[in-house]
């Protein structure tokens, strides 16, 4: 005996002549009602109804005008094929379960009731329900329409075409449960006017609009929630479409799209697995974008670098001095308007734009983020806090950006045509704001763009040429080390530094630094700084170098090999002490740094500095 939904009621024996006037929306069933549905008693066996044998005799069943509609509650086993609909009109909720069924047919089944409904394709059965459409229709509904909430489920295959507009559309909730379900539709596959939830089956879903989409235009929300199951989408608009929330805690998630992959208020992410490619955001979100787990792999507008863009400039995404050769369409990996937060999970972004963007804020506090971009790795607007995790950014134009930039903990790893780090001011705080936008403050709550590091570990190599370079670490306003370990490769004998600040050079109280680069914009570090430091301008050194600093006795205290050319190093390690001499081996030479007297050292000509922005 087949399980289903029945709960014994009288027929109303009221048809309706079909779903071409359709009644306004009502509220949906609430959570509450959906579970007082009590499953069908044992004795309770469904009616058969046969789609190609029109039966008067079936019970709650009638049939006029080519269609048949199910008047009364209960357990419905449909088999057999029909050109014309089949109507739910019921006081009561209702299962239809699908035996080798096939109907095609404008909206052909039309759910007109105001309780749940369940569409079960049974085991080891293929079942077809088609509008019959050979083109768009945009006064179209849906191959299979319902008022109620809709229940999808069961072990057989459900097969919707859905030329004319939407495949499978529910004006309140629509969940799906199991099933193997493939739907091809003009517009979108599945479409929820409330929530949309998916926590088994395997869904094939071919659209001309979005995959999965779920919208509530009276209350502003509508969200799409993936628990579970197997899904491969290919849209022509987004593949997860969410007026409210979009949610994916489990479960496997495939989508190609001519749009953004996924989209949502807030975007939630949390387990399953995800393969995302996009010809715009891989995932975007208008007030919070979170990732705390899954495994997730996006590519954008067919993947980036930051070496040579797809036009063949070597000047990553800019055309040149003042020339920006921009996107026809935003193609970011992790865009949010608001604030992007990933606290674990595996990340992998590649993009024809930036990586991850924030409107805002940007925080990392766990979680590996595997990072290839045609322009910045992370950027945010105003904030960018890195506190944990592992950040492996292989090629990029900039590694870091945002107004101010803070790393407290994890392991950096930046690999960047341009700057490595750029703490520029961004476009929330920069140069030239209206008078509204002067009275925008900072997260941070400083009123100067700055780098702050207190601990973890950064290893910054800029990759560009002679003509094409950066600084390693490039600041409109301040550079503080407290803590941690930085390395940093740029070139030498260019107009670009190690560290670079638009103020008196960088601060260090703390930590262990090691910046190789040209000694023309190189600053001295600030008079500020409490540990032993020095900036040494030397012979121009080949790339692959090691650098390694002794103390008195010949012990070696820290070794580090750069990856570029150099003639300058910045250097500071909190094992060198006020009252000691060391010597610092750099390949071509040695220098001696006597701090008996001082705690900061300088060697060779002044660098000029630089105003700290990326002048185009």
């Amino acid at each position: 005996m087949k399980e289903s939904l029945f709960l014994p009621l009288l027929a109303t024996a009221v048809l309706l002549a079909g779903c071409a006037a359709q009644p306004a929306a009502e509220e949906p069933a609430s959570e509450s009602e959906i579970a007082a549905i009590l499953p069908v008693a044992e004795s309770a066996a469904p009616q058969q109804l046969r789609l190609n044998v029109p039966d008067a005799s079936v019970s709650g069943i009638v049939y006029a005008d080519g269609g048949f509609t199910v008047q009364s509650a209960g357990a419905y086993v449909v088999s057999g094929a029909l050109e014309g609909r089949l109507t739910v009109d019921a006081d009561g909720p209702v299962e239809l379960i699908l035996e080798g069924a096939e109907i095609t047919g404008p909206e052909a089944i039309c759910i007109l009731s105001d309780d749940p409904v369940t569409i079960t394709a049974d085991k080891h059965t293929v079942n077809t329900i088609r509008d019959g459409a050979a083109e768009p229709d945009e006064n179209a509904s849906a191959a299979i329409y319902s008022k109620a909430p809709l229940i999808l489920r069961g072990d057989g295959s459900l097969r919707v075409e859905a030329g004319a507009n939407n495949g499978i559309q529910s004006r309140s909730d629509l969940t799906v449960e199991g099933g193997d379900i493939a739907v091809t539709a003009a517009k979108n596959a599945l479409k929820a006017k409330g929530d949309l939830t998916v926590s088994g089956g395997a869904l094939s879903l071919t659209s001309g609009g979005d995959g999965l989409a779920a919208e509530n235009p009276r209350l502003n929300a509508g969200s799409v929630a993936v628990s579970g199951g197997d899904i491969v989408i290919t849209a022509g608009g987004r593949g997860i479409d969410a007026e409210g929330m979009a949610r994916v805690t489990g479960g496997s998630l495939s989508v190609t799209s001519a749009n953004d992959a996924i989209r949502g208020d807030t975007v939630d992410i949390s387990g399953g697995t995800l393969s995302l490619t996009a010809e715009c955001d891989g995932i975007q979100a208008e007030t919070l974008l979170s990732v705390s787990g899954g495994e997730i792999a996006v590519v954008t507008a067919g993947g980036g670098g930051g070496a040579i863009n797809k036009s063949g400039d070597n000047f990553g995404p800019m055309g040149g001095w003042g020339q920006e050769t921009e996107l026809e369409n935003s193609a970011k990996g992790l865009k949010c308007a608001g604030n992007i937060a990933v606290s674990g999970g595996v990340i992998d972004l590649n993009t024809a734009d930036d990586a991850v963007h924030a409107g805002v804020l940007c925080s990392i506090d766990g979680g590996e983020l595997n990072i290839c971009a045609s322009d910045d790795a992370l950027h945010a607007d105003d904030m960018l806090v890195i506190n944990d995790g592992f950040v492996n950014i292989t090629d990029c134009f900039e590694g870091l950006e945002a107004f101010a930039i803070e790393v407290n903990g994890g392991t950096v790893v930046i690999r960047a045509v341009n700057d490595g780090i750029n703490a520029n001011g961004s476009e929330m705080m920069g140069w030239g704001r209206s008078s509204e936008e002067a009275e925008i403050t900072s997260l941070s709550g400083a009123a100067t763009t700055y780098y702050l590091q207190t601990g973890g570990t950064v290893d910054l190599v800029v990759t560009g040429s002679w003509n094409n370079v950066g600084d390693g670490i490039d600041s409109n306003g301040y550079v503080y080390i407290t803590g941690g370990v930085l390395t940093v490769s740029t070139f030498g004998n260019t107009q670009e530094g190690g560290i670079d600040t638009g103020r008196d050079g960088p601060v260090v109280t703390g930590g262990m630094v090691m910046a190789g680069g040209a000694s023309m914009m190189q600053e001295s570090w600030s008079s500020e700084s409490t540990q032993c430091c020095a900036v040494l301008s030397v012979d121009l050194q080949p790339g692959g170098t090691p650098v390694t600093i002794y103390d008195a006795d010949g012990n070696e205290i820290w070794s580090v090999t750069l990856a570029n050319t150099f003639n300058c190093l910045t250097l500071s390690h909190p094992a060198m002490t006020v009252g000691n001499v060391y010597t610092v081996d750099y390949g071509g030479g040695t220098e001696t740094l006597d701090f008996t007297s001082t705690n900061i050292i300088r060697t060779g000509g002044w660098g000029m500095g630089g105003f700290g922005f990326r002048p185009f």
